[in-house]
């Protein structure tokens, strides 16, 4: 932690409140807890240390970037933007603006995976994840799955370099392959390619036109490119399933995130095909129904 000394006025007491003040006058629901995140992580300290040394002051340089990172807040600018980081599945991902920031609703689709290959898919489970962003989903299933081989792509760039940094900080960059490219394109650019996958995974835009223009203030911030699900906000679903056979094993199947009152499109849309069997969808841990899992047939 840095050197600290006590003096009245610019000490952590007067910062907590200072910036308490300007984080409830710009109406942030939670302004104590993210005071005490943004200035226990500028400080590299437990939050709780904060109050172990409250009369203890910041040096002028610390106290500045401290104000300047409330007042970005105040303006919208996302938490985990500003803090350069997230917690998703247990697991520290780095973040920052260019990059979708990761939901904690996505830990259940998580969840879903993992059970998945642990009672369907023979070892090693062959897994491709399209629109990773920040790698979140890739990086948490290697993690919690030995024998699994995942490739990654995404059409950004700078949402790769995010999603390998946050690989190589768990130590998978060998574990998980990286591609760019706008969905199936990634896979049939890559020289060799010849396996089929037992599991495609995606959690890609899904937000409507009309929709993004009245998304609260945080989410403004996030890039276009991530949120925009085009008219209707199926675009990438109906790309996905259009795409999806040659890239599929008979037998594996397709999961998808997909936003909420879009379940029954996301049905048609999958049934239309006619390479799957009746899909299985499932809720978050709030009750709303925003993921599926389908089996293709292997007929």
């Amino acid at each position: 932690m840095l050197d600290i000394k006590t003096n009245k006025g610019t000490d952590i007491r007067y910062a907590m409140k200072w910036a308490l003040n300007e984080l409830k006058q710009a109406q942030i629901a939670t302004a104590g807890k993210e005071a005490e995140l943004l200035l226990s992580n500028l400080l590299d300290c437990e939050f709780a240390e904060l109050y172990l040394r409250i009369d203890r002051m910041l040096e002028p340089q610390v106290l500045s970037r401290f104000k300047g990172l409330i007042r970005k807040r105040c303006k919208g600018v996302p938490l985990q933007y500003l803090m350069r980081e997230t917690c998703f599945y247990g697991l520290k991902l780095h973040v920052e603006k260019g990059v979708f920031i990761p939901r904690p609703e996505t830990e259940v689709l998580v969840e879903k995976i993992i059970d998945l290959v642990r009672e369907n898919i023979r070892k090693p489970a062959r897994i491709l994840e399209l629109c990773t962003g920040s790698g979140n989903i890739s990086v948490a299933l290697t993690k919690n799955l030995q024998y699994c081989r995942i490739m990654s792509s995404d059409i950004s760039p700078q949402a790769l370099v995010i999603a390998r940094r946050n690989a190589k900080t768990h130590g998978l960059e060998t574990r998980i392959e990286f591609s760019q490219g706008d969905l199936f394109l990634a896979v049939s650019e890559i020289n060799g390619f010849s396996d089929r996958f037992d599991i495609i995974i995606a959690n890609p835009p899904y937000i409507t036109r009309q929709e993004l223009k009245n998304l609260p203030q945080d989410v403004g911030h996030e890039p276009q490119n991530a949120l925009d699900g085009g008219d209707d906000g199926l675009l990438f679903y109906k790309k996905i399933i259009s795409g999806v056979k040659p890239y599929l094993k008979n037998g594996g199947y397709i999961v998808f995130e997909f936003g909420d009152r879009q379940q029954q499109s996301i049905k048609e849309i999958i049934c239309s095909s006619q390479l799957f069997e009746k899909p299985f969808f499932f809720s978050d841990l709030n009750g709303i129904i925003r993921f599926v899992i389908a089996r293709r047939s292997c007929g």
